[in-house]
C-alpha cells in the first residue's frame, strides 16, 4: 500500500526574474520544508526547495533547476507533497489533523454519526467536515470542546457532539 501524501506547500507565483517563486508553506516551522525529501507534485515530479526570505506570510524560495521567470511561471498553483511517514511522530494526545480523515464519528453513547471526510481552516481555527451516516448534507464542526472530544486512531473513532446549528 502506498504511503499517504500530505500537502505541505503550494507555489503561488513567480517572484523576480531569477526563477524564484512565492511559496505558501503549511508546516508548523516553514524552514522544515528544506529538509524533507522527496517533495513531489501531483504528477510525481520532485523538488528541492531553499527558502530565501519571508514575504507577507509566505516565502520567496528557489527550486533546484529553476533559473528563470518563465519556468517559474509554469509552476503557478503547483501543490507540494511528502509521504506521511516522513513527518515526525506525535506526542501523546497530539495528532496530525490529516490523520482524522476517515475516522468514524460517534457520540457519547457510541452511536455512529458519520465519518470525517475533510478538514479546513478558514482563518478562525481548524474545522472537520463530517458526512452524516444517513447520507445527509455534510457539515463542519470546530475542533474544540464541546463539539469534538477524544479520538482513538487505533479504533478509528472520534467523539463528537454536534449542535443543531452546524447540521442545518
Amino acid at each position: 500500500m502506498a504511503s499517504k501524501q500530505i500537502l505541505i506547500g503550494k507555489i503561488l507565483t513567480a517572484h523576480g526574474v531569477r526563477g524564484f517563486v512565492k511559496l505558501r508553506c503549511f508546516l508548523e516551522d516553514p524552514r522544515d520544508i528544506e529538509e524533507y525529501a522527496p517533495i513531489v507534485d501531483s504528477k510525481g515530479k520532485t523538488y528541492k526547495i531553499t527558502l530565501k526570505n519571508p514575504v507577507k506570510g509566505d516565502w520567496v524560495a528557489s527550486l533546484d533547476g529553476v533559473t528563470d521567470r518563465n519556468v517559474a511561471e509554469t509552476l503557478r498553483g503547483v501543490e507540494l507533497f511528502i509521504d506521511r511517514a516522513a513527518l515526525p511522530e506525535t506526542e501523546d494526545g497530539e495528532v496530525y489533523i490529516e490523520d482524522l480523515v476517515g475516522l468514524t464519528c460517534i457520540n457519547k453513547d457510541g452511536e455512529d454519526l458519520g465519518e470525517v471526510i475533510d478538514y479546513q481552516n478558514f482563518g478562525a481555527g481548524d474545522l472537520i467536515e463530517i458526512r452524516p451516516k444517513d447520507g445527509g448534507k455534510t457539515y463542519y464542526l470546530p475542533m474544540v470542546e464541546p463539539y469534538v472530544g477524544e479520538f482513538d486512531l487505533e479504533k478509528g473513532t472520534i467523539l463528537i457532539e454536534p449542535a443543531e446549528e452546524f447540521m442545518a
